[in-house]
């Protein structure tokens, strides 16, 4: 069972990326002003060009792929840069442990482009599991904090899109990178994540006066939080690759799909005892549907890759 406790490291390091992510919300974004984060995809464009830069240095043959095949890299990483806006500006108004769990609904929208783009057929149990975890997505999307219960709209609407985005994202990747060019295709996603970050520093003043106001307040801050949490994002993506050769596929990404409910842990634990890190309702009448909701969505995920 040793690669279980390698494929579980990694979303234990992604959930601890996701508590970063809503640190430097908390703390850097004006929280008043909504969809005031956008400055912060910047600092996150510029690790872009410094991953890109480290790769080059120790990769070599990173431009002897197809140009068609660069181009597509390059908007994989502009891509990134839509979805990471979406997520930041859904992390101003929604706590983490109720945003996470709509990362499990990539591998859905991966059946869905499959099934309408390749021809892939969608069996039973995908589509009962997926079922099953929109359900937990709905529950999880209601406000209990008041006595009319509403859906949260516009986290919902970010999210799905985010989400959507990443698959389109991920489905680019996998076409284009062949055995043993992981880190050239990597090469030219992060460059185009860096070049979309400086064209948004360029061209839209409202994130280029938020990316000075928040460097003004702690823009080292910011970039080495940035860089941690990039080299614990790759860590965990490697990590999961090295357990996918020891064991099968579909139970690697049984594990990964514990995120949310470590995402939860993580948020009671740092609420109780780091307040000034990440502080979220913590009262049963909003705690018990989240964890109702997170066990819905953990059965969705067996079901779907079983």
């Amino acid at each position: 069972m040793n690669w279980f406790f390698i494929a579980l490291v990694a979303p234990f390091l992604w959930a601890f990326v996701n508590i970063a992510d809503s640190y430097l919300i908390s703390k850097y974004s004006q929280r008043e002003k909504e969809r005031s984060s956008g400055g912060l995809v910047i600092f996150s464009s510029l690790i872009g060009i410094f991953i890109a830069f480290l790769i080059s240095i120790f990769v070599s043959g990173i431009y002897d792929i197809p140009f068609s095949d660069k181009l597509l890299l390059l908007l994989a990483g502009a891509l990134t840069v839509v979805w990471i806006i979406l997520y930041l500006y859904t992390l101003e108004i929604e706590e983490i442990s109720s945003i996470v769990p709509w990362f499990l609904t990539i591998p859905i929208f991966g059946y869905v482009l499959g099934y309408i783009f390749l021809g892939e057929t969608l069996t039973l149990s995908q589509i009962l599991g997926s079922l099953i975890i929109f359900s937990g997505l709905i529950l999880i999307s209601i406000n209990f904090s008041g006595e009319k219960k509403s859906l949260k709209k516009k986290p919902i609407a970010y999210m799905v899109f985010a989400c959507l985005i990443i698959a389109i994202s991920g489905i680019i990747f996998k076409y284009v990178t062949v055995e043993g060019n992981f880190w050239i295709s990597s090469f030219w996603e992060y460059l185009g994540l860096g070049i979309s970050g400086l064209l948004i520093y360029s061209f839209i003043p409202k994130h280029r006066e938020e990316f000075m106001y928040m460097n003004r307040m702690g823009g080292h801050k910011i970039f080495l939080v940035n860089v941690v949490s990039e080299l614990m994002t790759i860590s965990g993506n490697l990590l999961t690759n090295f357990a996918l050769l020891l064991a099968p596929v579909v139970m690697v990404y049984l594990v990964s799909s514990f995120q949310p409910a470590i995402v939860l842990f993580l948020t009671i634990l740092g609420t109780k005892f780091f307040p000034h890190i990440i502080r979220e309702n913590l009262s049963m009448q909003i705690l018990f549907p989240k964890i109702v909701a997170i066990i819905f969505m953990t059965v969705g995920s067996v079901i779907l890759f079983l």
